[in-house]
């Protein structure tokens, strides 16, 4: 948890955004718009709600920041399911190459795909990753790359994952 301190999404942001390798998420398109969009969008969310609900929102935009931080070149022309269930292991190795991470925020990257990937969060932070990028993806999907459909099916298939409601 921060001190008295407040600090702002920039000043979070900073010393990340600014590096070159994060600007190489410009180029990579995802969910039909740019990984980098959606890591700025969900990492704002992210800040948002844990500053809102009063948890380490540093280290919770911090590992919103760097939890899709992989290029297409990470990967061996890999797709779907597989580089879902991938990317995250990816995404930390990447960033604890470039910057020094907490266990929390190294937790909470390699778990953002829970229930695809085998990790699950172990903080508060962790879990407001892990819906954040789920409701952001639904929302960029069903805008940018999928039909109305295909997204309302999505929300079903989420509801059911978590819930457990038909």
């Amino acid at each position: 948890m921060q001190n008295n301190e407040d600090v702002s999404f920039e000043n979070i942001a900073k010393n990340i955004i600014t590096t070159d390798k994060f600007n190489e998420l410009k180029k990579e398109s995802h969910h039909g718009l740019t990984r980098y969009i959606h890591v700025m969008r969900v990492s704002k969310f992210t800040y948002k709600i844990s500053k809102w609900l009063h948890f380490d929102y540093v280290t919770a935009t911090r590992a919103a920041l760097l939890h899709d931080y992989f290029t297409e070149s990470d990967f061996n022309g890999e797709k779907g399911l597989k580089k879902g269930v991938e990317h995250p292991k990816i995404a930390c190795n990447n960033a604890m190459k470039d910057f020094d991470l907490t266990k929390k925020e190294q937790n909470a990257i390699v778990s953002h795909m829970f229930p695809l990937g085998k990790s699950i969060p172990k903080s508060k932070e962790g879990w407001v990753l892990t819906f954040v990028d789920k409701g952001v993806a639904v929302y960029e999907l069903s805008k940018y790359k999928l039909s109305n459909a295909i997204a309302i099916y999505t929300l079903f298939i989420i509801n059911m994952i978590f819930f457990g409601q038909r």
